[in-house]
């Protein structure tokens, strides 16, 4: 992948929006059903149980910093295409 591909891909605006969405999916699922130990023990599957607690730990902020990353480069490309 050339870097000005590369370079667009991390800046889309999209991308971002759209991990914001996947983490906080992620964790408000993991808080509903009553934390990483109760979803685990609803599904029988223990080893999941480290991925489900970093969902319930992460999630949150990963999904709120998601977004403000999303808005900058939103807002950047907003600014460059007034500009042109």
């Amino acid at each position: 992948m050339s870097p000005t591909r590369l370079r667009q891909a991390v800046g889309n605006w999209r991308h971002w929006w759209d991990l914001a969405e996947v983490a906080f999916a992620g964790w408000l699922l993991v808080v509903l059903l009553g934390g990483p130990d109760a979803v685990g023990r609803l599904t029988g599957l223990g080893a999941i149980t480290p991925v489900l607690e970093l969902a319930a730990n992460w999630g949150l902020q990963t999904g709120i910093a998601s977004l403000f990353v999303g808005f900058a480069f939103l807002h950047l490309r907003q600014e460059s295409d007034s500009a042109d």
